[in-house]
């Protein structure tokens, strides 16, 4: 009976280890919006051409039951066939040790989307802290707001987190007629604002923040977050030009070995040096030049063109690993670049991933 009772309590120890041991990551980053300017949607013909496109691909296929159909779309076609890379704007979590506090960059659509699965956690049954971290005021960046659900709950508290003197005042303004119906104070939950300077280095829920101010109509900030030897940086809205690839450009230095980069690339790198020069957003070469010279491991491309198609954004992805595999392999560090980092950067095989973000991508570190 006693060995009985042994194996009953070594079970349950078991048992409550799998289902309340801490996440092996530092942090988890979900996308709920990774569209620029203006939330896109997909149409009804585009949806039928998906559906076109992946019964020729079937063709000849033995797909007799749901697995082996589901195996097929899941590991045959590819993604632009199969799902979508999304149409809300600007809106990232991220998940650190606290829970219940939770950090999100910018209040775009996306932020909707996040606001309803957040109803559906158990951490939405107790009061909570929004962290959102504003990279500026333009509309698809703070479009989302007056649709937060978990801000008309009384108990529930949201800290935006900006460079802007007058982002309180924007924010607010938002929600007013005749723009929209229903004021912030209507929002029910406990609001306010902290104003930070570029270069601060602060903490919230866990995380060491930083910022830095970036190049955008209006000007933009970007946030770096670290935890546990492990950081993402968020960058979105912000132009980077030719004289930025000097040795001296400050924003290598704040994202130097990242794990993530979230990096705003909308454009090629001749829209961005082109007929798109100076409407405040990068290419996605600048962003494959800077991940590889300050080591960071994981480019992520975002703040997709609205005009976009899934398929264009593919090829778009797909253009960007190319653009680096050829580097690598004939690369050379241009005069007055840090030689013997960039030669560590390329040995190192620095990125070592791109990915193109899409509403829905998560990625843990």
């Amino acid at each position: 009976m006693r060995e009985v009772k042994k194996h009953v309590v070594f079970f349950q120890l078991v048992v409550f280890f799998i289902e309340y041991r801490q996440p092996v990551f530092a942090m988890k980053l979900t996308f709920w919006g990774t569209r620029g300017s203006i939330p896109t949607s997909l149409t009804a013909e585009v949806v039928r051409e998906k559906l076109v496109h992946a019964l020729m691909e079937a063709r000849g296929k033995e797909l007799r039951s749901e697995v082996q159909i589901r195996q097929f779309v899941e590991q045959k076609l590819p993604f632009h066939r199969t799902g979508t890379y999304g149409g809300n704007t600007p809106c990232v979590e991220i998940e650190g040790p606290s829970q219940n506090e939770t950090v999100l960059c910018d209040g775009g659509s996306g932020l909707r989307a996040f606001g309803v699965d957040f109803f559906s956690r158990p951490q939405a049954k107790e009061p909570h802290v929004f962290h959102v971290f504003m990279s500026h005021l333009h509309y698809d960046h703070v479009q989302g707001i007056p649709f937060f659900g978990p801000g008309y709950v009384p108990v529930n508290q949201i800290v935006f987190h900006g460079c802007h003197d007058n982002m309180e005042q924007g924010i607010r303004e938002q929600m007013s007629t005749p723009y929209f119906p229903v004021t912030i104070e209507e929002m029910q939950s406990k609001i306010s604002f902290e104003i930070h300077q570029p270069g601060d280095t602060f903490e919230v829920a866990g995380f060491k923040v930083n910022t830095v101010e970036q190049d955008h109509p209006g000007t933009s900030y970007g946030y770096r977050f670290d935890l546990d030897g492990k950081s993402a940086v968020y960058s979105t809205d912000a132009e980077h030009r030719a004289h930025d690839h000097r040795k001296s450009n400050p924003f290598l230095d704040f994202i130097e070995d990242a794990d993530i980069l979230i990096f705003d690339a909308p454009y090629s790198f001749n829209e961005a040096g082109g007929a798109k020069e100076d409407w405040g957003h990068s290419s996605n070469i600048t962003g494959v030049d800077f991940a590889t010279r300050a080591r960071v491991k994981h480019l992520v491309i975002f703040h997709h063109d609205p005009s976009a198609c899934d398929k264009a954004l593919y090829e778009f992805h797909r253009a960007t690993k190319n653009f680096l595999r050829r580097r690598k392999n004939t690369y050379r560090p241009f005069s007055g670049a840090r030689p013997e980092k960039e030669r560590a950067a390329l040995d190192e095989s620095y990125p070592e991933q791109i990915s193109l973000s899409y509403d829905g991508l998560i990625l843990e570190v």
